[in-house]
């Protein structure tokens, strides 16, 4: 019998810190909660990111605007993931203007660091960085970011 979860509220780890517990809401069953045992929510994690394939929070989450973008020069393993069907071509890139974003550190002792987009919005969408990575993509914006500014021309006046 499947059980259709319509709404993710929350999710802890137990006392004993051998299970996930998540509270789901399901169409027809209401409030439901799941236990899941702790050495399988990687597992679980990897199969939904599998599942979800290719697809980014512009592709699924409404939070703002989107465009699309040519990239220069995709990587094989970009085409390989755009799923048939999809919007778009395999050497487009899909972007959204999120509305707000949140960092923080993984307080589950993974040693993540967690980067929400449309934080605490219906759509929201998580990615969770090493922090080696974290670090190398605070990097990478902060350059990108002057890029941009050094390109805007200041108005005489």
């Amino acid at each position: 019998m499947a059980i259709r979860i319509a709404a993710v509220s929350s999710a802890t780890m137990s006392d004993d810190k051998k299970e996930f517990i998540v509270q789901t809401t399901g169409k027809y069953t209401g409030a439901l909660e799941l236990r899941l045992a702790s050495d399988c929510v990687d597992d679980l994690i990897a199969a939904l990111t599998k599942v979800r394939g290719g697809a980014q929070p512009a592709a699924s989450n409404g939070g703002g605007p989107a465009f699309a973008a040519e990239a220069a020069a995709p990587s094989a393993e970009a085409a390989a993931q755009t799923q048939p069907g999809a919007a778009g071509k395999a050497e487009e890139v899909r972007f959204e203007i999120p509305k707000n974003c949140t960092i923080s550190a993984d307080t589950s002792g993974r040693g993540l660091v967690l980067f929400i987009l449309n934080h605490r919005l219906d759509r929201q969408a998580g990615y969770a960085f090493s922090p080696d990575a974290a670090k190398q993509l605070a990097g990478g914006l902060i350059k990108s970011a002057d890029a941009v500014l050094a390109q805007r021309v200041i108005p005489k006046g």
